[in-house]
């Protein structure tokens, strides 16, 4: 949801009606961002059943191999059947004149062609494996041929056009085969402002953010986490994220400083570098900083964005079962050392600062109605 926040709000703020259908448990952000929400497709319980069985049938696979069995059983198995059922009766009596789905739901492809409705597929990082979509369309192939239709390729995706959040540098998937590609600046969007202050720090000393996003921030990989930062030269600002519980973390030292959640792009704008788990908005609005940071993934695309960033010589990475303390420290050490990271950074910030904004994305986008 996060990464569509500031072209939602933009098409809002351009006079348009904006209507966003998703799972019951993230309407509630929704309507926090200011945007009307619909409930569909799973419901609270079903996504926690969705999210109980990904991580049972995945828990004895590498972490490196999870995403390509997750991303076509998740959504283009078990979610899109309950999403396609609620989408396209809400969408018949909406009425909408296009429709923006996001890189995993692909029920609304299906939704799209139905209706005669172009729509656009936005990217909520870089760009889903070629072979990930080919799985899912056989997963989606008898939902179209349900309603006399053939599946298009890649999974029903980008038939009208892509909005790509990912500055081309740091994209680690080909993108050839995707045609219509528009190109849209992250925006950092985590959440609004709880008037949460950040806590006081030495200006003399560089300062570590370090977050693991909201799913996978109870992972083990923390406490090796602030055991690596625990003889750090720096000041450290830890957030374990709306579930989490700093009183779990006791005993830090004084400069180890943890919070529930905190504004990300007041952190960002004044942190010196950023350990993550290279989850796409954590790791693009660093980048958008010209922040070097540590990537710790532990699922999904975070290997995929990991890599790339290591790549483009903008970040460091360790991969599971190489986060012991001494390697944490030695890493971050890196990163605040030698500043040919952080001119990395910079490089693909300014990358970043050059692609439309989202209103500039609305405006172009408008055509196309």
């Amino acid at each position: 949801m996060f990464p569509m926040v500031p072209l939602a709000r933009a098409f809002a703020a351009a006079g348009h009606d904006v209507l966003w259908a998703t799972n019951e448990p993230a309407c509630a952000l929704v309507t926090a961002a200011g945007l009307p929400a619909a409930a569909v497709g799973l419901d609270t319980a079903g996504v926690a059943a969705v999210v109980a069985r990904a991580r049972e049938e995945t828990r004895d696979m590498p972490g490196a191999d999870r995403a390509a069995f997750l991303f076509p059983n998740m959504f283009g198995s078990w979610a899109a059947e309950p999403m396609a059922a609620d989408l396209l009766p809400l969408a018949r009596h909406w009425r909408p004149d296009l429709i923006i789905n996001e890189h995993g739901e692909v029920a609304a492809p299906l939704v799209s062609a139905v209706l005669g409705v172009p729509s656009f597929t936005h990217a909520f990082g870089g760009a889903i494996p070629v072979d990930f979509l080919t799985a899912a369309g056989t997963f989606l192939a008898p939902l179209w041929a349900a309603q006399g239709l053939e599946i298009p390729p890649y999974a029903g995706l980008f038939e009208t056009g892509y909005l790509d959040i990912c500055p081309a540098s740091v994209q680690g998937q080909p993108v050839g085969h995707i045609t219509g590609r528009l190109p849209l600046r992250p925006v950092v969007y985590t959440g609004e402002p709880n008037g949460v202050p950040l806590p006081d720090r030495d200006p003399n000393r560089p300062q570590v953010y370090v977050t693991l996003g909201t799913v996978n921030n109870r992972a083990p990989v923390l406490a090796e986490l602030l055991d690596g930062l625990a003889t750090l030269e720096a000041d450290v600002l830890v957030t374990v994220g709306p579930d989490g519980d700093p009183a779990a973390l006791v005993a830090q030292p004084a400069h180890v400083a943890v919070r529930r959640w905190v504004c990300q792009s007041e952190v960002l704008a004044q942190c010196d570098t950023v350990v993550s788990h290279a989850g796409s908005g954590t790791f693009l609005g660093a980048l958008a900083e010209g922040l070097p940071q540590l990537a710790v993934p532990q699922a999904a695309d975070q290997f995929r964005n990991a890599r790339a960033g290591v790549e483009r010589g903008a970040a460091l990475a360790l991969l599971p079962g190489e986060t012991e303390p001494t390697a944490i420290s030695t890493a971050l050490q890196r990163l605040l050392a030698d500043h040919g990271f952080r001119a990395a950074a910079g490089e693909v910030a300014a990358e970043i600062a050059a692609m439309p904004a989202p209103a500039d994305v609305v405006r172009a986008l408008e055509a196309s109605i």
